[in-house]
């Protein structure tokens, strides 16, 4: 998220997006009023050039993540230590 020029608060609140809270439920979780995380939506969406939260999800995950997934891939199939994530993190694919 830091590659779009994201605030911290930003990047906090995106996070909460992407793992699917409301705008409510983020209000409460971050202690700030709607009208606050309306107003950090919008900064966000037009730092990263989407205009919705359903294409903010879709962007971060397929510039960020889905690359790794097909990487892994190949990886696991060439039987080679996979890249990133919880489970290379934790040790059980290396």
């Amino acid at each position: 998220m830091s590659a779009y020029g994201l605030t911290e608060r930003e990047q906090e609140l995106t996070r909460l997006v992407l793992q699917g809270f409301s705008t409510i439920d983020i209000a409460d979780a971050l202690v700030i009023s709607v009208n606050t995380v309306q107003g950090h939506l919008k900064n966000i969406f037009t730092k990263t050039g989407v205009r919705t939260r359903r294409d903010l999800v879709t962007k971060i995950f397929f510039a960020h993540y889905e690359p790794r997934l097909r990487d892994n891939e190949r990886r696991s199939a060439s039987n080679r230590p996979l890249r990133g994530g919880p489970a290379a993190a934790a040790g059980s694919h290396r």
